[in-house]
C-alpha cells in the first residue's frame, strides 16, 4: 500500500510539473511561431508621412488605390505688409487638385493655381516600398513627373495664349528617397530636375538642378511638426531668388489632415517654390498658409451602413448621452446635442456654441463668381477669406473675434443659449440661441480718407435671436429673425435699420455627412437698392474634431451686414460662389459635457 501511495504521489508531482514545464514550453513556441511568421512576411511600413505632400512639395506617399485626395493649399500674403493688410490676410494665393490612386504604387493628379494662373498634372510611382520581414528594405524610393503650363497672359498687349503656347511649359523630375526611423520620425531627401522649354535670358540653361529635405515629426498620436527645404545647386538658379524653406504644423482627423505652415514661397508648383523663390526669411517675406488634405473613396464596394438609431448614445461622440427617437429616463434631463455639427450653417450662425473650454478655429473661403470664365478658372483667381475664433466661455456662453479680407471687416460676436432642447424630466421642444455682433469697415474709401476720421461711422451691428428644432438625426430645422443696425444709412432715404429672416436645414446624407441649406429674406422696405436675397446650399463632412464644408452661395460677404444685407449676386445670372468652410477644435481646458 505504502509503494502505491509514493506512487501515486510521484506521479501527481511529476505531472505538474509536466503541465507546467508544457505551458512555458508553449508560450516560447508561440512567441518563437510568431517570430518566424513575422520574417516570413513583407511587413511594409505605413505613414512615412501623413498625406502626399510635405509642405509644398510631394512626400514620398502615394494615394491608395480607388481613392481620390482633394486638396487645396492656401499661401497668404507677406507677413511684412502690416497691420493695414493684416500682415497679409488681404492677399491670397490659392491652389485646388486631386491625387487619384491608381494603383497602391501609382498615383496620378493635376491641380489649378491662381498665381500665375498655373495648370499641373503629375505622375507618381512608388519603386521602393521600406519594408522588413521576408524582404528587408531599408528605404522608399518614389519617383515624379510633373508638367505645368503658365496661363497668365504677359503685359505685352500683343501676348496670346495661342502663341507659342510650348514657351509655356515647364517639367519637373524627382527622385522621393525617404526612411521611418522610428514612429515618431521620418525623413526624406528630394534631388530635383527643374525643365524650362523658355527662359528668361539667352545665357541661363534650361535645365535647373537642386536637392530638397524634408522631415517630420511627430509631438502627438494626431499631431507633428514638419519642415521642408530645396537647396539650388550652383550655377542652377534664377537670379535674385532664394532657397525655399517652410515649417508646417499638422493635425489628423480621420480622413481629414491639416496642416499649417509658414514659408517664403509663394507658387505652389515645383518650378515655382524651387527655383522662382523670391522671399527672403531675413527680409520678413514670409507666407502664413494652409494645406487641406481629404480623401473620398471612390472606387470601392457599396459597404450596409450602421444603423446609428439603434447605436448607444454614449458611442456617438457628438450626441452626449442622448438623441431625438430614444426612449429617456424621466427622472433626469437630457439636452439634445449636434443640431448642427458646427457653430455655422454656411454664411451665418447656427443654434449650436462651442462648449465651454473649447477654442474653435474657423475658416471661411469664397471664390469668385463661376460667371468669371475659364481664363479666372471660373472665379479661383478671386479669394475672399474670414480666419475667426471661438471660445466657449461656459457650455451656453460663447465668444467670437474675426478677420475678412472682403472689405478688411473686424467683427466681435457673443452668443447665449437661451433655451436648449431637451427630453426627460424636462422637456423642451426646441432650441434658442441670442447672437449679437458688432463689425468694423476699414477699407479706405480713397486716398483722403482715413480709418481715423469718422470711426463710428464704419461700425454696424447685427442681433438675431436663432430658434432651431432637431427632428431626430436625420433632420434639422432653424429660424433666424435679424435686425442690423448702420450707424450711418448705406444709401439716402433707407433706414439705419434693416430686418430679414433667415431659414436654414441639415439634412443627413450618411452618418457623417450633411446637406445643408441657407435662406436670408429682407422684409419689404428694408432691402437695400441693387442687391438681392442671400441663398447657399453645402456638402457638409464631420470628421473628429473637424467639421469641413464645400458650398455655393451669391454671397460675397461672411459677416451678418454682408451676407445678409449687401449681397449683389443673383443666381440666375451666374453670380455663383464656390466656398469652403472649416471648423477645428481645440481643448483648451477639460469641462464637463452638458448631459453629465
Amino acid at each position: 500500500m505504502y509503494r502505491i501511495k509514493s506512487l501515486i504521489i510521484f506521479l501527481s508531482v511529476f505531472t505538474c510539473v509536466h503541465v507546467f514545464a508544457q505551458d512555458v514550453n508553449l508560450d516560447s513556441l508561440l512567441d518563437a511561431e510568431m517570430s518566424k511568421k513575422t520574417k516570413s512576411e513583407i511587413q511594409y511600413t505605413d505613414a512615412t508621412f501623413k498625406t502626399s505632400r510635405l509642405i509644398n512639395g510631394h512626400s514620398v506617399e502615394t494615394t491608395q488605390p480607388g481613392v481620390f485626395d482633394l486638396k487645396i493649399s492656401h499661401r497668404f500674403g507677406t507677413l511684412n505688409q502690416g497691420p493695414y493688410q493684416l500682415f497679409g490676410l488681404d492677399q491670397a494665393s490659392v491652389r485646388i487638385g486631386g491625387d487619384y490612386g491608381v494603383t497602391k504604387r501609382l498615383t496620378v493628379g493635376g491641380g489649378r493655381s491662381s498665381f500665375e494662373k498655373q495648370y499641373d498634372a503629375f505622375l507618381k510611382y512608388r519603386l521602393l516600398w521600406q519594408s522588413s520581414g521576408k524582404r528587408n528594405i531599408p528605404l522608399s524610393v518614389t519617383l515624379v513627373a510633373s508638367s505645368i503650363l503658365k496661363t497668365i497672359k504677359n503685359a505685352d498687349a500683343t501676348d496670346s495664349l495661342k502663341r507659342n503656347a510650348s514657351d509655356r511649359y515647364s517639367f519637373a523630375f524627382q527622385a522621393l528617397i525617404a526612411r521611418k526611423f522610428s514612429s515618431s520620425f521620418s525623413m526624406q531627401l528630394m534631388p530635383t530636375l527643374v525643365h524650362y522649354n523658355i527662359v528668361p535670358t539667352d545665357n541661363m540653361p534650361n535645365d535647373f538642378y537642386s536637392i530638397g529635405a524634408g522631415a517630420r515629426l511627430k509631438l502627438t498620436k494626431r499631431s507633428s511638426i514638419t519642415a521642408e527645404y530645396y537647396y539650388q545647386l550652383p550655377n542652377s538658379r534664377f537670379p535674385n531668388t532664394h532657397n525655399s524653406f517652410s515649417l508646417g504644423y499638422e493635425v489628423e482627423t480621420g480622413g481629414h489632415v491639416f496642416q499649417l505652415h509658414v514659408t517664403n514661397s509663394t507658387g505652389m508648383t515645383e518650378p515655382t517654390f524651387i527655383n522662382e523663390t523670391t522671399g527672403s526669411w531675413n527680409a520678413g517675406d514670409i507666407h502664413f498658409g494652409f494645406n487641406i488634405s481629404r480623401v473620398f473613396n471612390i472606387n470601392t464596394k457599396r459597404r450596409e451602413l450602421p444603423d446609428l438609431n439603434a447605436t448607444s448614445a454614449k458611442n456617438d461622440k457628438h450626441a452626449g448621452t442622448y438623441t431625438p427617437n430614444e426612449t429617456p429616463d424621466s427622472s433626469k434631463v437630457y439636452f439634445v446635442q449636434s443640431t448642427f455639427a458646427g457653430t455655422h450653417i454656411i454664411n451665418g450662425q447656427s443654434i449650436e456654441t462651442t462648449q465651454k473650454g473649447i477654442l474653435n478655429f474657423i475658416i471661411l473661403h469664397r471664390f469668385g463668381t463661376l460667371n468669371s470664365g475659364f481664363y479666372n478658372a471660373f472665379g479661383l483667381d478671386a479669394a475672399s477669406m474670414r480666419i475667426g475664433f471661438e471660445y466657449g466661455i461656459t457650455n451656453r456662453l460663447a465668444i467670437g473675434f474675426g478677420r475678412s479680407t472682403f472689405e478688411k471687416q473686424y467683427d466681435g460676436m457673443l452668443k447665449y443659449r437661451l433655451l436648449w432642447q431637451s427630453e426627460g424630466k424636462r422637456t423642451i421642444p426646441l432650441s434658442l440661441t441670442l447672437a449679437s455682433s458688432v463689425n468694423l469697415k476699414t477699407l479706405k474709401s480713397d486716398a483722403s480718407d482715413s480709418i481715423k476720421i469718422n470711426a463710428s461711422d464704419r461700425y454696424s451691428y447685427s442681433f438675431q435671436a436663432i430658434l432651431a428644432r432637431k427632428f431626430g438625426k436625420p433632420f434639422s430645422l432653424q429660424l433666424m429673425p435679424t435686425v442690423i443696425h448702420y450707424n450711418v444709412a448705406p444709401a439716402a432715404n433707407i433706414s439705419n435699420d434693416v430686418y430679414a429672416l433667415g431659414a436654414g436645414a441639415r439634412v443627413r446624407v450618411t452618418p457623417s455627412t450633411y446637406l445643408t441649406f441657407e435662406y436670408y429674406y429682407q422684409l419689404p422696405g428694408h432691402q437695400l437698392p441693387g442687391t438681392y436675397n442671400s441663398f447657399s446650399i453645402g456638402y457638409e463632412i464631420e470628421t473628429g474634431g473637424h467639421v469641413f464644408q464645400l458650398h455655393v452661395t451669391n454671397s460675397t460677404g461672411m459677416t451678418d451686414r454682408t451676407f445678409i444685407a449687401e449681397t449683389t449676386g443673383r443666381w440666375n445670372k451666374g453670380d455663383i460662389h464656390f466656398g469652403f468652410n472649416i471648423s477645428r477644435v481645440f481643448v483648451v481646458k477639460k469641462a464637463k459635457s452638458v448631459n453629465e
